[in-house]
Parts: C-alpha cells; structure tokens; sequence
C-alpha cells in the first residue's frame, strides 16, 4: 500500500537525516549525483541563463549548480524543512522559499529553464504542473524506473515518457541514468560493501555500476521546450 503523501510525510522524510540519508549527504556522496550531473550537462549544452526548481528538496542539484556552474537560480519546496536545509547548504536565504507548485503565480518570472527532477512521479496532477509552465521555457525533468511506495507512477520505457508527456513538452532527448546501488557513494563506503560482498559475483557487479538498468534501477532524464497550447498561441 502506498503511503498517503502530503507535508508531514515529506518532512518527515527530509529530517530523518542519518551518515547515508542521500538528502543530508554532500551531492558528490549522494546516489543523486550522477542524476545531477545529467541535468547540469543540459544545462551546459542548451545555454541556460537562469533556472527554476521545482520541487529543490534539501538543495542538492543547487549546492552542485553553485560550486560548478554559477547560475541565477530559484527554487520551491511544500516542505518547509527541505528548504530550511537548502538554505543552510548553500548558504543562500534568498533563493529558496515553500509554497505549492501547482500555484500559478510561480510562473511569472521570466527564466529560461525549468528544472523538475524527482517529482512528477510523486504526485496526482502531474500534467497539470506541467501545463503551468510558460510555452517556450525549456524544461529538464526526470522520472523513475523503479516504483516505491511514495511513487503515483514510474517508467520502464522511453515510449511511456513521450506518450505521458510529449503533447505538453517537445522532447528532444531522453538520457538513462543508473541508480547507483548504495545511497552513500563515498569510495570508502563502496569498498566496505565490495568487502562484504565478495562471494556474492551479481552484487559485486552491481556495486560497480556494471548492474542493468531495468534490475538496479535508475532515471530517465528528458528535456525539451514546453510546447505552445491552443490557449498561447
């Protein structure tokens, strides 16, 4: 049964914290790193002048964007505790703020990216978050693989993504990232685990990222333009 998802279960999730929490860790330990690194590269190649998070978490993706690719950037979170800690990561008061992103008035500044990784999946009204996003914004999201008991949905094929999603976004390319096996990736922890697993050849395999990407897990990171409406046009 899925668990009923709303501020409190988020919160929750985002104070847990814990040495391998991956929304506490450091982004470069963190098993979203390689995710980040997906985005910050279309992010690179498309020329982005100014980004808009939606859905920032504890700030991971932002920590990465400002040691690596200073941006103007902004970024939203329901969960007042993810923002108290994006906030203390980078050190940042004014970029980061809670409100809904299914709030309309969130879409009137002018960036030129919006980012929205780790979120379509979690909530009912997908499309219609989708359909807030001003025509002509280019958008770099992701979505999983795997299902959890926090996901309304997840994907096994590229087809599914463009079938959910491509009438509201012209996708022009879909990446798969594996998910790494560990939540901390810290060479120090990946060694105390091949230790560990030793005897066991699959799991070896799948530590170092050798695992398939249908059995391990991980993302499908797509970006496109927000297509035009009949209403926008």
């Amino acid at each position: 049964m899925k668990k009923a998802q709303n501020h409190t279960t988020y919160d929750e999730m985002f104070a847990k914290g814990g040495k391998d929490d991956p929304y506490q860790l450091p982004y470069w330990l963190s098993c979203y790193y390689p995710m980040y690194l997906a985005v910050l590269d279309e992010i690179k190649s498309n020329g982005c002048s100014s980004v808009f998070e939606i859905g920032c978490g504890t700030g991971g993706l932002a920590h990465l964007l400002k040691d690596r690719h200073p941006i103007e950037y902004r970024g939203v979170d329901f969960s007042s505790v993810a923002i108290e800690k994006a906030v203390k990561r980078t050190n940042n008061p004014d970029a980061f703020f809670v409100a809904d992103a299914l709030s309309p008035e969130l879409y009137q500044n002018t960036e030129s990216t919006i980012i929205c990784t780790e979120v379509l999946e979690h909530i009912p009204q997908d499309l219609k978050l989708v359909e807030l996003w001003p025509a002509g914004t280019y958008c770099i999201c992701s979505v999983p693989n795997y299902d959890s008991q926090y996901h309304e949905r997840f994907f096994k094929e590229e087809t599914e993504i463009i079938s959910r999603y491509g009438h509201l976004i012209e996708i022009n390319k879909i990446k798969r990232i594996k998910k790494p096996i560990l939540e901390n990736i810290a060479k120090s922890n990946l060694l105390r685990h091949l230790r560990w697993n030793r005897y066991r050849p699959k799991r070896l395999l799948e530590l170092l990222g050798f695992g398939d990407f249908d059995e391990v897990g991980g993302w499908f990171v797509f970006s496109g333009k927000r297509r035009s409406t009949e209403n926008e046009e």
